[in-house]
């Protein structure tokens, strides 16, 4: 398998291809791209909404409380509850989701972007906050470091990432982890990962991508 926890650029674009067609059979709605000036680079692309927490201002709040979000107002207690929980105000953060290959660290890389209903995009202070709990309290010494702002390999523009440098060292053991399991060789590196690293930010991969 991924014995040095590493892997080529040819070999990534196999698994990708592989992660594709699983994607395809259980709908999970994965695009494939090519990279801007660079047509045979590869790379996975994902746009998924989803719940998030955000502290709100008193102005935020206030908006807050004058806006539907799309629940109907008939229950006074049920748009209460929905929206706030301990003076936090529930929101739909949208995130987008890119999977490239890292020349440097001949991994592969998860960028994301997280913004608002309003496109306004979420400061990295406010993308820790929606990490889960369990994750949070494991990465609190690194947070700043497993968590960072980088310019996007191939659009240029500022997008969150999660840094490879710890990706071959955790790869190695759940390699060697799974061959004493004597699980078949033919498991995609990028399932493993993604399911590995994917739920820090909200990214879960459907248990139907390993059948």
């Amino acid at each position: 398998m991924w014995k040095t926890g590493i892997l080529s650029y040819e070999a990534f674009e196999h698994d990708l291809l592989d992660f594709l067609e699983r994607a395809k059979k259980v709908g999970d709605p994965w695009n494939l791209e090519y990279a801007k000036g660079r047509r045979k680079v590869k790379y996975l692309t994902k746009p998924q909404v989803q719940l998030g927490l955000h502290k709100a201002s008193e102005e935020e709040a206030d908006t807050t409380e004058d806006t539907n979000w799309g629940v109907e107002e008939d229950d006074d207690d049920c748009v209460q509850s929905e929206h706030q929980e301990s003076g936090v105000n529930r929101v739909f953060l949208k995130y987008e989701y890119h999977v490239i290959y890292s020349v440097s660290y001949s991994v592969p890389v998860l960028y994301f972007t997280a913004s608002r209903q309003d496109g306004k995009l979420v400061g990295l202070e406010e993308v820790w906050e929606n990490v889960p709990d369990v994750y949070r309290e494991r990465l609190e010494h690194e947070k700043w470091t497993f968590l960072t702002q980088q310019e996007h390999p191939y659009l240029g523009v500022p997008f969150y990432q999660l840094h490879p440098c710890h990706t071959a060292d955790m790869m190695k053991r759940v390699s060697s982890v799974t061959e004493q399991q004597g699980t078949h060789s033919s498991a995609n590196y990028l399932v493993t990962w993604l399911s590995t690293v994917g739920p820090v930010v909200g990214l879960n991969i459907p248990t139907g991508y390993s059948l």
